[in-house]
């Protein structure tokens, strides 16, 4: 069940990973700015955002089954069109925005899945292993251009999301999906009723993915402008993903072996991006690389901890508080992509680093916050209980 759950989500995010790291290529078939990279990365995340809060409440309501059989099918349908009839700006934005909606249905439907199916001991393996889907297609997109593009073509690569969108939802069917809808009302899953801390929580969300989706999204154009070769370029998206991988992954065993305060766990790990970013906006190709590891790698690790808190912290309406981090995640994805595009239009990406640090800084200071929430002081839970 993890696996397959977490090869749905590969799917649904792998295509956002794949145009920025072919965007060299695909302007060898039409024109392509980086300002139009932002923008079709960006609606695919604006999309998201809109529907995820929505979609946690209906998946409340109505089951998860419906919400990852729609997810599944948009992944494939938008991934084979792009891989035969994308042959403009403007239609890689508009597919990328249809795209959106598997992401933002999907996030809370997978993680109510894995609550249903997975024994709770498991839950932090579980959720470690399902958020470093995107790590994995961040790696996956970084080999794509030096593997697929380059003695292929960068259309070949967009089969690869649809193929894993069928395959999982045959192997999620064969284990059987869920076929029956919650006994909860629609009520019980509005977010109102959530506790302040979750909206927080979605909060640091955006400010931290804001500045790590950005970053990945033009990692590799701003390697190139700096004097590594495209295939080095990708090399080092890749080696961002495979850290990653291993930091969300590990984190979450630990959050099962050390359950500990995992909002503290994603607050430093926030911090460690600050610092990467540090070196990057210091330059130079050593400290490139390792500010890039650092950000996008040990770093990137936060979501592991910071969706296993959202998860635990509200067994008994996991859709919606879900819905509600992601929302910050796909706002701040939106944004991120959107604003650095344009500083790598006039090449300011020093500036765009720079903007990163205090991002991830402030992302970690709310998520501090977050924890105080959700963990009074107990001068303040005894007076609240009097």
């Amino acid at each position: 069940m993890i696996g397959w759950t977490t090869t749905l989500m590969l799917a649904a995010v792998l295509p956002q990973y794949l145009i920025g790291s072919l965007a060299v290529e695909i302007r060898a078939d039409f024109a392509f700015s980086d300002s139009q990279l932002g923008a079709a990365v960006g609606v695919s995340f604006a999309l998201s955002a809109l529907i995820s809060p929505m979609a946690g409440r209906t998946v409340e309501w109505i089951g998860v089954k419906r919400g990852v059989i729609l997810s599944a099918v948009v992944v494939t349908a938008t991934s084979v069109a792009i891989a035969t009839v994308a042959d403009s700006a403007a239609a890689m934005i508009g597919l990328m925005a249809l795209n959106g909606v598997a992401g933002g249905v999907g996030s809370p439907a997978y993680s109510t899945l894995l609550v249903s199916r997975v024994a709770p001991e498991r839950h932090g393996t579980a959720f470690g292993m399902l958020t470093s889907s995107p790590q994995v297609a961040a790696f996956a997109a970084g080999l794509a251009l030096p593997a697929v593009a380059h003695p292929f073509d960068w259309r070949v690569a967009f089969v690869a999301p649809a193929v894993l969108g069928l395959s999982s939802l045959v192997g999620l069917a064969r284990l059987g999906l869920p076929s029956s809808a919650p006994r909860r009302g629609p009520a019980a899953a509005d977010v109102r009723r959530l506790p302040r801390s979750v909206h927080v929580i979605a909060l640091s969300t955006a400010l931290a993915s804001a500045a790590g989706i950005g970053m990945r999204s033009f990692l590799v154009v701003f390697a190139v402008s700096i004097g590594f070769d495209s295939s080095a370029a990708g090399y080092l998206l890749a080696a961002t993903g495979l850290v990653a991988i291993f930091s969300r992954i590990g984190f979450g065993v630990l959050g099962d072996r050390r359950p500990g305060e995992p909002l503290l766990r994603a607050a430093a790990l926030m911090l460690v991006c600050a610092l990467g970013f540090v070196l990057m906006a210091l330059g130079g190709d050593v400290a490139v690389v390792a500010g890039a590891l650092l950000a996008g790698g040990l770093g990137w690790g936060w979501q592991s901890p910071l969706s296993f808190a959202v998860v635990s912290q509200n067994p008994d309406a996991t859709a919606a508080a879900v819905g509600v981090q992601m929302a910050g995640f796909f706002a701040g994805a939106l944004v991120g992509p959107l604003v650095l595009g344009v500083f790598a239009e006039n090449g300011s990406y020093t500036v765009a680093w720079v903007l990163c640090i205090g991002l991830a800084s402030a992302a970690a200071a709310v998520v501090l916050w977050a924890h105080r929430l959700a963990h009074p002081p107990r001068a303040a839970r005894q007076a609240t209980m009097r």
